[in-house]
């Protein structure tokens, strides 16, 4: 299963120290569920735009209920409390 979220965060708190948190942060969440996350992508958007978001997130799941379990992680509840303050878009998508 592919689930991916967007976000777009308040103008200057996505600086290059925040990305790298951010993408060190899934990294570290993959190596705590390997058999969960079969990879994760973090990619910062290129082109700066009002419509356009920020942040992309891919992960590869094992299925739904590795998502349940991803979204419940104490690294992604962290990574939670740095970001969530500071957005001001976000939506997911999931598919097979």
């Amino acid at each position: 299963m592919t689930h991916m979220v967007f976000m777009k965060f308040e103008a200057g708190f996505f600086s290059p120290a925040v990305f790298q948190e951010i993408s060190d942060g899934f990294c570290r969440l993959q190596e705590a569920m390997p058999q969960e996350i079969a990879s994760v992508q973090v990619r910062k958007n290129c082109i700066t735009r009002e419509s356009n978001m920020d942040l992309m997130i891919q992960m590869e799941l094992r299925d739904a209920a590795a998502l349940e379990q991803y979204l419940s992680h104490p690294i992604h509840l962290e990574l939670g409390r740095i970001m969530n303050p500071h957005i001001v878009q976000r939506c997911s998508f999931d598919y097979t």
